[in-house]
């Protein structure tokens, strides 16, 4: 798990020697690995960061090391390849994902980018099959380190078992690679108007309430599945239909079961109904300090004994009364109807295929070479060296492009 974000660098490790430490972070524009080495010891990775922050934006892309001094000024910059870990990553052959029926591929290469939304998460464009003059916009999320690897499998076999729920946002294509044809993510339908957390001028109504109750139900007591994340950042409206949409599932997981990544298992703490809660209240009093706290300290009591205040910039469509009303009456038929301890228990629960690791050969240090179940991925700099193609990521910083750029996700610049 990344350890910190900083919009665009997370740290992905370190070591600290006698009077010197050395971090290494991600660096989410470029996607690339860069160290930084300090000329004094640092338990913490966050003086390095800041040191990294002066620099990023003005090192070549070929940098792989920064050398900083006491005071943070910068001593060397280094381009060897034998500082440079970043990994060409392992991508899942297509066969591999037994995809629904419908659920169409797409090159990375034919994604134009918009913007960049989050590490690893951008809005891009494409021409549609069925008219090379019409776009469709979509997010499409990908993986290019280790630690996203499982994590990208496991929310794009979900979330495309679950694109036809009319309040879930829909599941749009896998993404390719262009050069191995391996699956490097997936888009999602775009849904414009920003989240129910960020457009505070949209009216918050009641039916939205109902719709993402149904769909707790849904997920919960019909497909076995929990959502673990139902925060109001998490929520779109589709202004073409008036439904609440929900996304975001890379925290969810079948109930009862523990697969995968920690964060792809399934947490009682991390309980829908309660996150319902808690959204409705937080919509409609713009109070979001309770999930600041750790969930398994959450206390929903906490908020159902309290008046809820309406928001002054907060427009509903009925009295506070009957949110409430609607709540409590929701959360006793959940208390007193079935209960889904295992997702198997579920009428339609939802399964896909874990992502084997592969048998790979790993070198030792007397020379011989031992075969292990791990993720078959390269480092950059030894593939370069042996020439072999691999889907490179690097692609020009933020803040280097001004005005209008024609920009693929491949990282190549258009003219």
């Amino acid at each position: 798990m990344p350890i910190k974000e900083d919009f665009k660098l997370w740290c992905t490790g370190g070591s600290i020697k006698e009077g010197m430490s050395e971090w290494r972070f991600s660096e989410t524009d470029q996607r690339r690995l860069i160290a930084v080495r300090m000329d004094e010891e640092q338990e913490s990775e966050d003086v390095a960061l800041e040191h990294l922050k002066k620099y990023v934006d003005n090192l070549d892309p070929n940098v792989t090391l920064i050398h900083v001094g006491l005071d943070g000024d910068l001593i060397s910059v280094s381009s060897d390849p034998a500082h440079d870990e970043t990994f060409y990553m392992y991508y899942p052959p297509l066969d591999l994902v037994e995809r629904p029926a419908g659920v169409q591929t797409i090159l990375r290469s034919e994604l134009r980018e918009l913007d960049r939304l989050v590490g690893n998460v951008d809005l891009v464009s494409y021409q549609t099959d069925t008219n090379p003059l019409e776009t469709r916009q979509v997010v499409f999320k990908y993986y290019w380190q280790l630690q996203f690897l499982e994590k990208t499998w496991e929310e794009m076999n979900l979330w495309m078992r679950l694109s036809h729920h009319p309040n879930i946002v829909p599941f749009d294509r896998l993404v390719l690679d262009e050069v191995r044809g391996g699956v490097v993510g997936f888009t999602t339908l775009y849904i414009p108007g920003g989240t129910l957390q960020d457009n505070v001028s949209r009216p918050f109504k009641l039916k939205w309430c109902k719709q993402l109750m149904q769909l707790v139900d849904d997920l919960n007591l019909r497909y076995g599945i929990a959502h673990q994340d139902v925060v109001p950042r998490n929520l779109v409206v589709d202004e073409a239909t008036d439904n609440l949409m929900l996304f975001d599932f890379d925290w969810s997981a079948q109930i009862g079961r523990r697969r995968g990544p920690s964060f792809f298992s399934y947490w009682d703490i991390r309980d829908d109904v309660r996150a319902v809660i808690f959204t409705v209240y937080e919509m409609i009093t713009r109070d979001f300090h309770f999930r600041e706290e750790d969930w398994g300290a959450l206390d929903v009591t906490t908020i159902q004994d309290i008046e809820w205040a309406q928001h002054p910039d907060v427009t509903l469509d009925h009295p506070v009364s009957e949110y409430r009303a609607l709540l409590n009456a929701w959360v006793k038929t959940r208390e007193d109807g079935k209960q889904i301890t295992v997702y198997t228990d579920a009428p339609e629960y939802i399964d896909w295929p874990i992502l084997e690791k592969q048998v790979v050969e790993q070198p030792l240090p007397n020379g011989a070479v031992q075969q292990v179940l791990a993720w078959d991925m390269v480092l950059r700099s030894q593939a370069l060296a042996r020439r072999e193609v691999f889907a490179e990521w690097q692609r020009p910083m933020q803040s280097a492009l001004k005005g209008d750029y024609h920009l693929l996700a491949t990282g190549k610049l258009l003219d």
